[in-house]
Protein backbone atom coordinates (compact mmCIF):
# COMPACT_ATOMS: atom_id res chain seq x y z
CA UNK A 1 0.00 0.00 0.00
CA UNK A 2 3.06 2.57 0.68
CA UNK A 3 5.56 2.10 -2.23
CA UNK A 4 6.07 5.63 -3.20
CA UNK A 5 6.15 8.99 -1.96
CA UNK A 6 7.02 10.70 1.37
CA UNK A 7 6.10 8.24 4.44
CA UNK A 8 4.84 10.10 7.46
CA UNK A 9 3.46 8.81 11.01
CA UNK A 10 1.01 10.94 13.24
CA UNK A 11 0.27 10.19 16.63
CA UNK A 12 -2.80 11.48 17.47
CA UNK A 13 -4.75 12.11 20.62
CA UNK A 14 -8.68 11.88 21.09
CA UNK A 15 -9.48 8.77 18.68
CA UNK A 16 -12.34 6.03 20.79
CA UNK A 17 -13.93 4.54 17.76
CA UNK A 18 -14.26 3.78 14.35
CA UNK A 19 -16.35 7.07 13.65
CA UNK A 20 -12.98 9.12 15.45
CA UNK A 21 -10.60 7.29 13.08
CA UNK A 22 -13.12 8.06 10.02
CA UNK A 23 -12.94 11.56 10.79
CA UNK A 24 -9.51 11.75 11.26
CA UNK A 25 -9.15 9.99 8.00
CA UNK A 26 -10.74 12.36 5.88
CA UNK A 27 -9.38 15.28 7.73
CA UNK A 28 -6.22 14.21 7.00
CA UNK A 29 -7.32 13.03 3.08
CA UNK A 30 -8.43 16.43 2.44
CA UNK A 31 -5.01 18.01 2.77
CA UNK A 32 -3.22 18.67 -0.60
CA UNK A 33 -0.48 15.88 -1.45
CA UNK A 34 -2.40 12.73 0.79
CA UNK A 35 -2.06 10.08 -1.86
CA UNK A 36 -2.80 7.52 0.91
CA UNK A 37 -3.77 7.12 4.63
CA UNK A 38 -4.60 4.56 7.25
CA UNK A 39 -5.49 4.91 10.59
CA UNK A 40 -5.07 2.79 14.07
CA UNK A 41 -6.92 3.33 16.77
CA UNK A 42 -5.01 0.76 18.71
CA UNK A 43 -1.78 2.46 18.24
CA UNK A 44 -3.01 6.15 18.00
CA UNK A 45 -1.53 6.72 14.71
CA UNK A 46 -2.38 7.58 11.28
CA UNK A 47 0.36 6.67 8.43
CA UNK A 48 0.20 8.81 5.59
CA UNK A 49 1.63 9.03 2.17
CA UNK A 50 2.15 11.79 0.59
CA UNK A 51 3.20 13.21 -3.24
CA UNK A 52 5.02 16.53 -1.74
CA UNK A 53 6.10 17.72 1.71
CA UNK A 54 3.50 18.53 4.05
CA UNK A 55 3.65 21.42 6.44
CA UNK A 56 3.68 19.86 10.01
CA UNK A 57 1.47 23.10 11.32
CA UNK A 58 -1.25 21.91 8.55
CA UNK A 59 -1.66 17.97 9.52
CA UNK A 60 -1.84 19.75 12.80
CA UNK A 61 -4.38 21.92 11.93
CA UNK A 62 -6.92 19.75 9.74
CA UNK A 63 -6.73 17.23 12.83
CA UNK A 64 -7.62 19.68 15.37
CA UNK A 65 -10.56 21.05 13.21
CA UNK A 66 -11.92 17.72 12.93
CA UNK A 67 -11.74 17.61 16.71
CA UNK A 68 -8.09 15.44 17.71
CA UNK A 69 -4.91 16.13 18.99
CA UNK A 70 -1.56 15.40 16.82
CA UNK A 71 1.25 14.50 19.35
CA UNK A 72 3.69 13.97 16.76
CA UNK A 73 4.83 13.57 13.58
CA UNK A 74 7.62 11.74 12.45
Amino acid sequence: MFNKGIKREIKIEGMMCDNCAKHVKNAIESIDGVKKCSVSLKDKTAKIVSDKKINNDDIKSKVAEAGYEVTSIK
